[in-house]
C-alpha cells in the first residue's frame, strides 16, 4: 500500500544536474555531504544502468577520494525520482551480491514485494542458494509521521 501523504522526491533533471556536479534546482535533492558527481568511468556505467534499470559495479563502487559511492548514490536518486526499486549488483571475485532497495517505492509495508522476489525468483530458480541467503532486513518500523516532506 502506497503512502497517501506527499513525500519529497527528486526530479530526473535534478538527479542529472547533481551527477554533473551542478546544483539542483529544487532544494532537498542531494547533499553536499553525500557524493553524487560522477567521473567519466562512472558516467558510462550510469548510462548503461539507465537503459537496463539496474546498476552493475565492481565491489561496492566506493571511492576513497570522494568518501563514498557517487555512482550508487546517484543511481538510487534516479530510482527514487522514477518511483522504482533500486537494484544494484556488486561484482566480487568470489561471487556477486544483489542489493534490492524498496525504500524508493515509499511503501508502508514492503513485505509483499520481498516475499514475491523470495518465492518467485530465489526459491523457484535458485533453491541451492537459499541456504546461503542472508536477510539483511530488520523489523524496525518506519515512523512515517516523523518524516517531513516539502509541499
Amino acid at each position: 500500500k502506497k503512502m497517501t501523504q506527499k513525500v519529497f522526491r527528486p526530479t530526473l533533471d535534478d538527479v542529472e544536474r547533481i551527477s554533473l556536479g551542478k546544483g539542483a534546482r529544487k532544494r532537498g535533492t542531494g547533499s553536499r555531504y553525500v557524493p553524487h558527481r560522477l567521473n567519466r568511468d562512472e558516467r558510462q556505467l550510469y548510462d548503461q544502468a539507465k537503459k537496463k534499470n539496474y546498476l552493475i559495479v565492481k565491489g561496492t563502487a566506493y571511492r576513497r577520494e570522494r568518501k563514498g559511492s557517487p555512482l550508487c548514490n546517484t543511481f538510487r536518486q534516479r530510482c527514487d525520482a522514477l518511483e522504482q526499486i533500486c537494484v544494484i549488483i556488486e561484482k566480487y571475485g568470489f561471487g556477486d551480491r544483489i542489493k534490492i532497495d524498496f525504500s524508493t517505492l515509499r511503501l508502508r509495508d514492503d513485505r509483499a514485494h520481498v516475499s514475491r522476489i523470495w518465492n518467485n525468483l530465489l526459491i523457484a530458480n535458485y533453491p541451492d542458494l537459499i541456504e546461503n541467503a542472508k536477510d539483511s532486513t530488520d523489523d524496525t518500523k518506519i515512523d512515517w509521521e516523523a518524516v517531513h516532506s516539502s509541499s
